[in-house]
């Protein structure tokens, strides 16, 4: 899923689980962000050769692509490469806890409130650029 958005911030939600990436995209949309959706390792580079990103919020053990083999793709893929969020299922096994130490990336648990994703996603955008000024504006 992927279309033009222009002025609006753009982010790549990675999910295997349908219910989950659909959500996830709905309330992000809903908040004003363009986003783009990917359930597979496949459609994950397409997405990201295509575009630039804002953020990502990764599916820290998708099948065919967890955490460590995604932060490599994003570093290979991406000139520069956009702020990660890792999500997980509650309950997971600690088997990439150092991986998250190191990186000292933020980690959001699923299923995560609208509200509380919609302030993950705000704390980690890079700030917007100010727009440009107008002769008008420079004027007064």
């Amino acid at each position: 899923m992927s279309a033009d958005y222009p002025g609006r911030r753009r982010i790549l939600v990675m999910d295997d689980n349908e219910r989950e990436r659909q959500e996830t995209s709905r309330v992000l949309a809903d908040a004003g962000y363009a986003v783009d959706t990917a359930a597979t390792k496949a459609d994950v580079v397409t997405l990201l050769t295509q575009h630039g990103y804002d953020l990502v919020l990764a599916d820290l053990q998708m099948p065919g692509l967890n955490g460590p083999a995604f932060y490599e793709l994003l570093k290979e893929t991406c000139r520069i490469a956009p702020p990660v969020i890792f999500r997980i299922e509650r309950g997971y096994t600690p088997q990439y806890a150092n991986f998250l130490m190191r990186l000292a990336t933020p980690v959001l648990m699923k299923p995560a409130a609208a509200a509380d994703l919609c302030v993950a996603v705000e704390r980690q955008l890079p700030p917007s650029p100010a727009p440009p000024r107008t002769a008008s504006s420079r004027a007064s």
